[in-house]
């Protein structure tokens, strides 16, 4: 047998411990050419799909390749622990450290050699079915299949590069140690796990502080603690496992009539070397899941909140703005009139009258409007009426932050009491003023003389389906004059844009965050095949002194969902709370809830979790029952 065959025959031989890794793999290689395909597709440059997707899915690469290369850097170390005993038969054979680092080079590059073949293959058989699912989210003729060689190109260098890479890594990195405890392997003796108490109040107090600055934030302030509140929840969850959860599995099997009851003896046991033997698996899962769970989940309520944010910053489908001296003004109208009579949508049209004042206020123009003409004008736009009493004004703020330091109005020969709410937007901007200021209908008729501003507001049933007319109509209108005379804005176009930017984003994040998911999966699958002849020893040792079936059975999935369900379930509480302080920042972008897509992502990622637990459990039993009795 030559080298070659032995490094290939320790990969196939070991399938069963190599699957997750190496589907792991496949699925990261299968990503990264797919997106490759869309980067290269020679229809990318259409106006129909713009070149900003292919810059989202230049930068997923980055993200999909750097996440690849950590992923399985952890992998391939984990592997190489498990195999020391392996490494000291091969030692007592013969075998030199440079044979060895042969070995270990040859084995990955194989198993990356295979991945990328299946990755590739994979992603061209599945490529059509993207193209189509990526047409229906942007809202675009799906693209042709195409030959994507330079897609092809990049993923095999890209990923030849990443495995040798981590080869190189891993064993520069390798720990030495003796032969008497490479041949022990993970036979050798382990010490009872002992938590500290200040590092266990420590997790809880970061944990416990992170929460609530992330719940108690608002608005602005959401952002400026993210990086704060980031690094406490990550150190928090780090001490969670390591220290805190060993801990409470030690003041649990102090209690002795619950520690002393049915199974609970041999589950505690075992659990608390499980605990700290995986704590930063568990660390790792938890983060990765965090991630993929609030990325997909605010991406998610993006993308299903666009004709609602358009909606509410573009009031009416068709919206032209006119100064009193704008000649071109009726024309315009007209013309706008007549193409939505010819292609047979229905409209009502909506006028809304403002004057500027001649005084400014704290530096700045200020446009008054007629309190009943706004409401008439409000209501139509389904927006909110404005109420004031006789000797006030209702001044409008600009964007969230935005403050009114004056607490009078100087209108006409009126002084008014200026009053304001930050969560109400005004419907119009002004062409000749930056603040616009609802005045009592006595007032503003006393301004006969000021410069005076006309907005017209058409709102259209079927309003979608206007793209191709407003295109044109701002075409030949124009979006506005070079004096500014007129302003003109369609909504139609803005909603499609806004809709391909958002369902971009969206169609990244969602195979990027299940590629987060499926490595957090593999973890624990990974994990938990790597403890299987252990536990064959254990568990077939304690058969013989009178362990049943049924008791096996408890024991055992007891374990498996422990190190399936409390990353998962930390990850969870982690994304609640982060939804929750962002549900105060998203509304500023006017994005009304997260609640519905956060929680059909968190409910999805529950289901796959708990299949997969299943299909895990019921084998590993099967393997370890065929073992033990």
């Amino acid at each position: 047998m030559t080298f070659r065959q032995f490094a290939f025959n320790n990969v196939s031989r070991n399938k069963r411990t190599y699957a997750a890794f190496f589907l792991s793999s496949v699925f990261s290689v299968m990503i990264f050419f797919v997106y490759a395909m869309f980067i290269f597709h020679p229809g990318i440059a259409d106006e129909a799909i713009h070149e900003s997707v292919a810059t989202g899915m230049m930068v997923a690469e980055y993200v999909i390749f750097l996440f690849a290369f950590f992923f399985l850097f952890y992998c391939v170390g984990a592997f190489l622990k498990k195999r020391e005993k392996e490494f000291g038969i091969l030692f007592m054979h013969g075998m030199t450290p440079l044979q060895r680092n042969l070995l270990i080079f040859m084995e990955n590059m194989l198993i990356g050699v295979v991945s990328i073949l299946f990755g590739i293959v994979l992603g061209m058989v599945l490529a059509k079915l993207f193209f189509q699912f990526a047409g229906f989210l942007l809202d675009v003729q799906a693209l042709p299949f195409y030959w994507a060689w330079k897609a092809i190109g990049l993923t095999a260098v890209a990923f030849l590069v990443l495995f040798a890479a981590i080869s190189v890594f891993t064993v520069l990195f390798l720990r030495k140690r003796s032969l008497l405890e490479l041949l022990q392997g993970s036979q050798r003796p382990k010490k009872e796990p002992k938590a500290s108490v200040s590092l266990s109040v420590l997790a809880a107090m970061l944990l416990g502080l992170s929460y609530l600055l992330a719940l108690t934030a608002e608005g602005i302030y959401v952002p400026v603690l993210l990086m704060p509140v980031t690094a406490m929840t990550i150190g928090g969850t780090y001490l969670l496992f390591t220290q805190l959860s060993v801990f409470a599995i030690g003041m649990m099997k102090k209690k002795r009539f619950f520690y002393w009851k049915r199974t609970n003896l041999l589950t505690l046991s075992d659990m608390a070397y499980r605990m700290k033997d995986n704590a930063r698996m568990f660390f790792l899962v938890s983060i990765v899941s965090t991630i993929a769970f609030c990325a997909i989940g605010t991406l998610a309520a993006l993308a299903g909140s666009i004709q609602e944010t358009v909606v509410r910053t573009n009031p009416f489908a068709f919206e032209y703005q006119s100064k009193r001296d704008n000649a071109e003004e009726q024309k315009h109208l007209s013309m706008l009139e007549n193409r939505l009579e010819q292609a047979g949508y229905t409209y009502e049209k909506h006028m809304l009258k403002m004057r500027v004042l001649p005084n400014e206020v704290e530096g700045e123009q200020v446009g008054v409007v007629k309190l009943a003409q706004y409401n008439q004008f409000a209501l139509a736009a389904n927006a909110d009426s404005i109420t004031v009493g006789d000797q006030e004004a209702f001044l409008f703020v600009r964007w969230f932050g935005d403050s009114i330091e004056s607490s009078t109005l100087h209108v006409g020969d009126s002084i008014l009491r200026v009053k304001s709410n930050a969560s109400v937007i005004p419907l119009a901007s002004g062409l000749g003023f930056e603040r616009l200021a609802v005045v009592p209908d006595a007032v503003y008729d006393q301004l006969e003389e000021l410069e005076e501003e006309s907005l017209y507001g058409y709102n259209v049933p079927k309003w979608k389906e206007t793209k191709e007319i407003s295109l044109n109509l701002e075409e030949k209108i124009g979006r506005w004059d070079e004096e500014g005379k007129y302003y003109f804005s369609t909504r139609a176009p803005v909603y499609y844009s806004m809709k391909q930017m958002a369902n971009t984003a969206l169609f990244i994040g969602l195979f990027v965050g299940v590629l987060f998911f499926v490595a957090a999966a593999s973890f624990l699958y990974f994990r938990l095949y790597t403890d299987l002849e252990n536990d064959k020893r254990q568990y077939g040792a304690i058969s013989k002194i009178g362990m049943t079936e049924s008791e096996l059975t408890r024991i055992v999935t007891i374990q498996i969902a422990l190190l399936f369900f409390v990353p998962i379930l930390v990850a969870i509480a982690h994304s609640i709370v982060a939804f929750v302080s962002l549900q105060s920042f998203l509304k500023l972008m006017l994005i009304t809830s997260v609640v519905k897509p956060t929680a059909i992502v968190l409910l999805s990622f529950v289901v796959v979790q708990a299949i997969y637990f299943w299909i895990i459990r019921n084998r590993y039993l099967f393997h370890l029952k065929r073992s033990v009795f």
